[in-house]
């Protein structure tokens, strides 16, 4: 019988972006397809990098949210994981493997939640593990309110649209580039709410994070914080069939969009063709792109009409979801991926 991978991760950061990474690695543990070793490794590396061992092969993954390339922890890897990988970089660099697409999820991890004992400046962290005290303390991210199976669901028959988002205050960066990108982001978020709100009216689940920045430019469209709470935006996504997401901060894909495939919904999203993803994710088959408001909402309309069009998408994602989303699928993805290249 073949012997399991043997994968070691050395823990350099909080940075919530791996928790599905992680998530990924337990939930194989625990079916017994991996052996997993922790070991920390706190500050040896930026805080968006971490470094697994697998099979003895150095390994970095980046979840930066930017397509940079940390060069001399691609000289020193034998592999390097890169979830914003431009096509371009993966046909030019060999030990490039891409990440794919990333959402927050929790999977139960004994090691995590005693992390504390190890070190205690990881209380905060390590109580996202525990679940009844996480939701005690009502804290968003974590195992209470993020765990795998409240993260998935089968597509819904409804027609409704789900659009929520954050606004960026532009004057917060000291870069021209930065306010510039801001402002684009701010303006085409709030154009698309209320445009939807008017035209599809309950059709249509929108709304703004209440903070200071969103109060002054958009009061008609902020949110009750209640209704911006991560439970309350899971209830609404798993009765959404339609998902809006426009493109992160440094043109980065959201993790908006991996939840809308984790709960079967047809995506429209900001263009996403120059990054190499995994499997066979197509426009027209698992997802529309626009470049304007205006065909953003021609899209919506579009979808929302054509019943059949719509839950053909939902069900290429549900099925996506389930091959190279879920964390475990995902992982044993990336490790054939190396194997792969290990063997060419």
């Amino acid at each position: 019988m073949p012997r399991n991978p043997r994968i070691k991760v050395y823990f350099n950061s909080t940075l919530h972006h791996f928790s599905q990474l992680i998530a990924g690695l337990e939930y194989l543990s625990q079916i017994k397809e991996i052996d997993l070793e922790y070991f920390l490794d706190l500050g040896c590396y930026p805080f968006d990098i971490f470094r697994i061992e697998y099979n003895g092969l150095r390994v970095f993954v980046d979840m930066a949210d930017n397509s940079r390339i940390y060069e001399s922890l691609y000289n020193e890897s034998d592999f390097y994981i890169k979830r914003m990988l431009l096509k371009s970089d993966y046909q030019e660099r060999r030990k490039l493997i891409p990440y794919g697409f990333y959402y927050p999820v929790y999977y139960h991890n004994s090691y995590l939640k005693w992390l504390f004992l190890k070190n205690k400046k990881f209380a905060r962290y390590s109580v996202k593990y525990w679940k009844l005290m996480s939701e005690i303390l009502n804290i968003k991210d974590s195992i209470a309110v993020n765990e795998i199976s409240e993260l998935e669901s089968k597509p819904s028959d409804s027609r409704t649209i789900i659009f929520r988002a954050r606004l960026w205050n532009p004057e917060n960066n000291n870069e021209e580039w930065k306010k510039r990108e801001r402002m684009v982001l701010n303006s085409e978020r709030i154009e698309v709410n209320r445009i939807l709100k008017t035209e599809f009216n309950s059709d249509f689940i929108g709304g703004i994070l209440k903070d200071k920045f969103s109060e002054e430019n958009c009061p008609d469209l902020i949110l009750p914080q209640i209704e911006y709470h991560r439970k309350s935006y899971i209830k609404a996504l798993k009765k959404s069939s339609i998902g809006i997401v426009n493109q992160g901060l440094e043109d980065s894909i959201g993790a908006k969009l991996g939840e809308y495939l984790a709960n079967g919904l047809a995506v429209i999203t900001s263009p996403i063709h120059k990054f190499q993803l995994h499997g066979d994710f197509r426009e027209n088959q698992n997802y529309l792109s626009y470049s304007s408001v205006e065909q953003c909402i021609e899209i919506v309309k579009h979808l929302h009409k054509d019943d059949n069009f719509r839950k053909n998408i939902q069900n290429n994602n549900f099925k996506y979801y389930h091959q190279y989303l879920q964390p475990g699928k995902k992982m044993k993805h990336i490790f054939a991926l190396i194997e792969n290249s290990i063997n060419c």
